[in-house]
């Protein structure tokens, strides 16, 4: 399966894995791995010159060196019934996909678990060279879910048990109560939390902003709650701005216990740059 984002995957905290710097990526960097020669280019560093190879060919070449990768990439994908509504799955898998095929490509652990009102699925961190196909048959084969409810505390607990450090991304359209974040989260009162977080808000376009409606009821149905309630369209600009004012309740929240967020609805044709903007805004806050 061909990833369909590319996405630049940097941790904002330094990694606190024992073997950081142990592992060579596939990208050329700033590393310690040597990659090859090349011939000079005006603005290399003359540092990196090989005297020992222009005395051999006559001609200067610098030493290029894969770039140091060292950070465990914990993907957190909600499978619960709501995000099987429109098309909120089918975004959640491509950009699982697309994160985990950035981080093995650079040679950094990537892990998966799927989780709904309790982890259905754990797939610990590995770079090992089968572990995108583990992954990709994992949500392919996502098992049906019976759980109406988003609980985020199991899956958190499971990641902080097993894991003493990671990056993690949480995928999920938050449909659930937040306030019990606080308790499960290292990253608020930590400058360089061991389980650095973010959160990927993956929206249908009718829970983002309600539009192409007629007056009149509308009947809506909480997937999760099973709860109905009938909307008067009369209303409709109310609605859309209680959505507003909700997700803007879930940022908070979330930005609340240090997990950074991007809002992505399901129709938006720049996800590649949102998520983007979002690793790189966190970047230029680096400490």
């Amino acid at each position: 399966m061909k990833p369909p984002y590319r996405f630049d995957v940097l941790p904002k905290h330094p990694p606190r894995n024992d073997m950081a710097g142990d592992w060579a990526g596939l990208d050329k960097g700033t590393g310690y791995e040597f990659w090859g020669l090349r011939k000079y280019l005006p603005g290399d560093s003359w540092s990196r010159i090989d005297w020992k190879a222009c005395a051999r060919s006559g001609e200067l070449h610098v030493r290029e060196f894969l770039k140091d990768s060292a950070y465990n990439l914990m993907l957190l994908c909600d499978i619960s019934r709501s995000m099987h509504f429109g098309n909120k799955f089918g975004l959640a898998k491509d950009l699982t996909v697309s994160l985990a095929h950035a981080a093995l490509r650079s040679n950094n652990p990537c892990g998966l678990l799927l989780f709904a009102d309790k982890v259905l699925t754990w797939i610990p961190p590995s770079a090992a060279p089968r572990q995108f196909h583990h992954i990709v048959s994992a949500l392919q084969q996502a098992p049906s879910t019976k759980n109406r409810k988003t609980q985020l505390a199991p899956p958190l607990k499971l990641v902080m048990k097993r894991l003493s450090s990671c990056f993690g991304v949480i995928i999920s359209d938050f449909h659930t109560d937040l306030s019990s974040l606080k308790s499960l989260m290292d990253a608020a009162d930590q400058r360089f939390p061991a389980h650095e977080m973010v959160a990927l808000h993956v929206l249908e376009d009718s829970e983002y902003h309600l539009t192409g409606v007629k007056d009149g009821l509308l009947t809506l149905q909480d997937m999760e709650s099973g709860q109905q309630m009938a909307l008067d369209l009369s209303g409709l600009q109310e609605f859309n701005t209680l959505l507003r004012l909700k997700r803007e309740r879930t940022a908070r929240a979330l930005a609340g216990v240090g997990v950074d967020s991007a809002v992505l609805p399901t129709s938006a044709t720049d996800i590649q740059a949102r998520v983007n903007t979002l690793l790189a805004r966190r970047l230029a806050a680096r400490v």
